[in-house]
């Protein structure tokens, strides 16, 4: 038999602490997991507060853009109204604030100024509101325990080196640039963190676009160049009613330019379409007035005390029976296609001390013709017949012809009677500032004063009364006389420019 080897408990006491040992590792190990995993819950939970807050910098910012998007249309929408209210006024050609280059320039200057205020307020406001919008908490994914939210969002003006602007006078134009500044604030599991968001909006150095303009052409009046009798006594006479022309210069961008030229209609007055032109704020200088019977159109009652407010009358050929007496004529612009001719006196002309131009081809006046104040008096002659130099127009009155202060008898001696000039230049009496002037296209022919009424003082009359013009249209002009040509005008306008400001984010961690 073998022995029995006693080992005395020997091979327990190393089992159990070969386990005690292996608990003792194993509890430092789990300690230590668990330790990892709470530290990195930790971590993931502030991740997500930050991921967060930088998801509200996103989303704001792209709204903000978004928003942007819709100032930027508005500022194009409203830009286009005032370029349009620029062209309607420039078309019209009815207000004297766009009527040259300078003016429109300083019209585009302030659309531009004021395109450009509006612009940055807008933005400003939407910053207000995003302001506004502080600790309203945002939660983005309802099964989910993250939120965010708007802690603060400021504006700062930059100028063209990105220096902030504090200067609240500093002019407009100098701002460059708009910086806005937000802090938010992202939660996950009641852990919080904060970041701060940037973005730079551009304010467009112009809001027209000067390159590209759009030509707009436009009829206007101008002094008409080389008048020539044929100008004077048209033949062209207009067809539109003056009432109904009336009706339509009311009408805004109508497109008719002055002389506004109409035909008064039988049984019409001169009196009823001057009071229709001033309720209408329309100009009666502006206006003329052709008529086929004087004494019914204009002469109502009878032809003293006419008060014409500025408007030209033109009397047709055909009115031979237009005149009986014409005293105290004022405000008047008269054109007689024909002989003006007068039963009685024409005295007393322009005593108001406005000046008026009457222009005839023949003047017949049976008795006085005095106290001619501020008036350009014209005669110019009856068209020569073809193959004649025949002077065969005349200038007749009773007793007295005299031409006083600040009057002008304007004659063009070629179309003259002889004899009628001789007379003329025998009892022709001038006072104080009152003169003639003549028009001949001869070298030979001359107008000398020979009456003694204008000697005096050793000072020759005609050295002191009398003018000579040998071209036609200075001797219009000198005379007061001045007729509008239509010419087509081209105007650049600038347009509103397409607005793609930049507009730049960062985010500060």
């Amino acid at each position: 038999m073998g022995s029995v080897k006693n080992q005395q408990g020997y091979a327990l006491l190393i089992v159990l602490l070969m386990v005690v040992l292996f608990l003792g590792f194993s509890a430092t190990f789990i300690a230590g997991s668990l330790s990892n995993a709470a530290q990195e819950k930790t971590v993931d939970t502030s991740n997500q507060s930050i991921a967060s807050a930088e998801m509200g910098a996103r989303y704001f910012s792209t709204d903000f853009e978004r928003e942007l998007e819709l100032i930027k249309m508005k500022i194009s929408s409203d830009t286009q109204e005032r370029v349009n209210q620029l062209i309607a006024c420039i078309q019209a050609k009815t207000d004297s604030s766009c009527d040259n280059e300078t003016k429109i320039t300083a019209i585009e200057n302030n659309i531009d100024k004021d395109m450009r205020t509006l612009y940055m307020q807008k933005i400003l406001t939407k910053v207000t509101e995003l302001n506004a919008m502080s600790g309203n908490e945002i939660v983005p994914f309802s099964a989910d325990q993250i939120k965010y939210t708007v802690v603060s969002a400021t504006a700062t003006k930059l100028d063209s080196a990105g220096q902030m602007i504090t200067d609240p006078a500093t002019p407009e134009e100098k701002v460059k640039s708009i910086k806005v500044g937000m802090e938010m604030k992202g939660t996950s599991k009641e852990i919080s963190k904060k970041l701060k968001a940037f973005f730079t909006i551009e304010v467009p150095a112009t809001f027209l676009n000067a390159s590209e303009p759009l030509i707009i052409e436009t009829e206007i009046s101008v002094e008409k160049e080389g008048v020539t009798y044929e100008d004077i006594f048209s033949k062209a006479l207009p067809t539109v009613d003056c009432n109904e022309l009336v009706t339509q210069l009311t009408v805004a961008g109508n497109g008719i330019i002055s002389p506004y030229e109409c035909q008064l209609a039988d049984g019409g007055s001169l009196q009823s379409l001057i009071g229709l032109i001033v309720e209408e704020g329309l100009d009666p200088e502006q206006f003329k007035v052709y008529t086929s019977s004087f004494s019914n159109n204009i002469c109502t009652t009878n032809c003293n005390s006419l008060d014409f407010k500025g408007i030209t009358v033109v009397v047709n050929p055909g009115d031979l029976d237009a005149f009986n007496n014409m005293n105290n004529l004022i405000n008047a612009n008269l054109q007689v296609n024909g002989e003006l001719g007068v039963g009685n006196n024409l005295i007393n002309l322009g005593k108001n001390g406005n000046k008026q131009t009457i222009i005839v081809e023949e003047l017949n006046v049976s008795n006085n013709i005095q106290n001619m104040y501020y008036t350009n008096f014209l005669i110019l002659g009856k068209e020569v017949p073809a193959g004649t130099s025949e002077n065969i127009s005349r200038i007749h009155w009773g007793q007295n012809f005299e031409v006083d202060n600040y009057s002008k008898l304007c004659i063009d001696i070629d179309k003259i009677l002889p004899a009628d000039l001789t007379r003329l230049a025998e009892e022709i009496k001038f006072t104080n500032s009152g003169i003639l002037i003549y028009y001949t296209k001869s070298l030979e022919k001359t107008f000398e004063l020979t009456g003694k009424h204008n000697a005096g003082k050793g000072v020759d009359g005609t050295e002191l009364y009398v003018q000579r013009m040998d071209d036609y249209t200075t001797f219009l002009n000198a005379c007061g006389v001045s007729l509008k040509d239509t010419v087509t005008e081209s105007t650049e306008v600038a347009v509103p420019i397409v607005l793609d400001p930049e507009f730049d984010f960062e985010v500060e961690y």
